[in-house]
């Protein structure tokens, strides 16, 4: 069998609240990865799902346990792992194009994919907000990274943006790229994944691991996904 994307074995995380105490975030979390998958991460909040996703960045290293991308250790951020945050954080001072092109070297095309071409030579404070979400997800994708993260990326979005985004990443996805969301939103994460994660309250624990086997697209609600999404709405209701 060949080597997992991502193994994440036994990993823990502790922070410490300022007055000497430490409170955990994360606790004895093991999960593996394989390429082609998206795998959609969800629970309530404060349960560590950015915590989890910047572990597997490298942004962040655990208390105990380890994190290996293609069997190596992770303790460092990589360009082979794109990571997208909830908010853009584009350089203010840098154009569009100059923006994508910090991390990679095709930023023309990557405008283009994301139907943006007329704007690179505008500034961050010049586009909406999918725009800008669209230009940190093209930023992302510059290196051409194996495994694309995403910590809730479509929030604060209006419905008609949420949708045309959230069929960009499906698209990337279909192009390859493995990729693992972070999200509150329990539709979200199944219209994209072809897995499901859940998490427990602090300190989260993994308590769900399904496997997401129905078609694309997903977004009109067959009977399996409203039962599955059912069984899920019960589950997170007692945890």
């Amino acid at each position: 069998m060949t080597t997992p994307l991502l193994q994440l074995e036994r990993i823990s995380k502790k922070f410490n609240d300022g007055e000497g105490k430490d409170i955990a975030a994360l606790q004895d979390i093991n999960l593996t990865v394989r390429e082609g998958e998206f795998v959609s991460i969800l629970g309530p909040s404060g349960c560590g799902k950015t915590t989890l996703l910047r572990i597997i960045s490298g942004l962040t290293l655990p208390s105990t346990g380890k994190c290996l991308y293609k069997g190596k250790p992770v303790n460092k951020p990589s360009l082979e792992r794109g990571y997208v945050f909830q908010d853009p954080r584009l350089f203010p001072w840098l154009t569009v194009l100059e923006n994508i092109n910090l991390a990679g070297g095709n930023g023309e095309e990557l405008l283009k994919k994301m139907r943006l071409s007329e704007f690179g030579n505008a500034m961050p404070h010049e586009l909406s907000g999918g725009m800008a979400k669209r230009v940190a997800l093209a930023r992302a994708l510059a290196p051409k990274p194996s495994l694309l993260l995403l910590d809730e990326p479509l929030t604060n979005l209006d419905l008609a943006l949420r949708e045309s985004l959230q069929g960009e990443l499906h698209r990337i996805w279909r192009e390859g790229v493995t990729c693992i969301l972070v999200t509150h939103d329990l539709d979200e994460a199944l219209e994209l994944g072809t897995r499901l994660i859940l998490l427990s309250k602090r300190p989260g624990k993994i308590y769900r691991d399904l496997s997401i086997d129905l078609p694309f697209p997903r977004r009109f609600v067959s009977e399996q996904l409203a039962e599955m999404k059912c069984q899920i709405k019960e589950w997170m209701e007692v945890q």
